[in-house]
């Protein structure tokens, strides 16, 4: 096949979170060459008519989609729109679903019509109950970004007056969501031959975390390798005995949740346990990171998938 790699445009300096999508580009062009595969690759920008004209002079078989900042995240549902539009078959999310997904309010909203649960929140343009969030943990979370930007400590916040609250939201693109106390879970789902098919869910693990520090995956967790949250925050697949009923939980939720956006694909939804082990979806990650030592490669790698197996099963779901 004959395959396009369409993936951000990179600064000259590439941040830590771009650095990753590069190698991505990396390591899925040498995965899909070694199969065989004809490999070229494409920056993505918002000039659609230059990029209609460039995509169509490639003349792919199929697109490989890593399109994964526009904007932060508010944009990533124009590429799949450009690709739906042109009839050429491609990688991940359709462009609804994309849409919905990469605004955490919006898809915080699509969880809750269909009724599956996600932590109460509060935003700029809708705060008639905001007494209720007073006196609790929240976490302050940008709307639209994703990779964990925009997270740190301090988004973990006590409010204790409603004027103080309502600062913290002034700026419309940001939100407050209800911290849930316990523990975090990632579980991945992907499309193989017309079925969805749930990995195995992994949980974060929060090694000798002060007891003032949030036990969240925020940027510095994800990206900076000399920081304290980095080195000790580690994922594992070893859930224990008493734990099968929620795994069950959490692979049946995971499984209704990739229906609900778009059942195409491939994806990662994040959860918290509460003390009651009652799960609540945190955020919907529609075509995630495929690094090597991505949560959900290392999830399929636990379902006994490697990776070239793993990129060729995505390019023809």
């Amino acid at each position: 096949m004959r395959i396009l790699i369409v993936h951000d445009e990179f600064n000259t300096i590439p941040t830590l979170d771009e650095e990753d999508t590069i190698e991505q580009v990396r390591l899925i062009t040498q995965s899909l060459t070694t199969r065989g595969h004809k490999v070229l690759t494409l920056p993505f920008t918002l000039n659609l008519i230059e990029m209609e004209k460039q995509i169509k002079s490639y003349s792919p078989n199929a697109i490989f989609n890593l399109v994964e900042t526009l904007h932060g995240s508010s944009l990533l549902h124009i590429p799949p729109s450009l690709f739906e539009l042109l009839a050429i078959p491609f990688t991940g999310g359709p462009s609804r679903p994309m849409m919905l997904s990469s605004n955490k309010i919006w898809a915080k909203e699509e969880m809750l019509k269909a009724k599956l649960p996600t932590p109460r929140w509060i935003e700029q343009n809708k705060k008639t109950h905001i007494s209720e969030f007073i006196g609790i943990p929240l976490i302050i979370k940008p709307i639209c970004e994703e990779a964990s930007v925009g997270i740190s400590d301090e988004s973990v916040q006590v409010f204790h007056s409603t004027v103080l609250l309502e600062e913290a939201l002034s700026s419309n693109t940001l939100f407050a969501e209800e911290y849930i106390h316990g523990r975090e879970f990632n579980v991945s789902a992907l499309f193989i031959e017309g079925t969805t098919v749930v990995l195995p869910p992994a949980e974060m693990l929060f090694i000798d975390y002060p007891v003032n520090k949030p036990t969240i995956v925020d940027y510095d967790a994800k990206w900076k390798e000399d920081s304290f949250a980095y080195k000790h925050t580690t994922r594992t697949f070893a859930l224990k005995e008493e734990d099968r009923v929620l795994a069950e939980e959490l692979t049946s939720l995971t499984h209704s949740v990739f229906t609900l956006f778009g059942n195409k694909g491939y994806m990662r939804v994040d959860f918290r346990v509460d003390s009651l082990n009652k799960p609540y979806i945190l955020e919907v990650n529609l075509n995630p990171c495929l690094n090597i030592d991505s949560g959900f490669v290392a999830a399929a790698k636990e379902a006994g998938i490697n990776y070239d197996d793993l990129i060729e099963i995505i390019i023809k779901g």
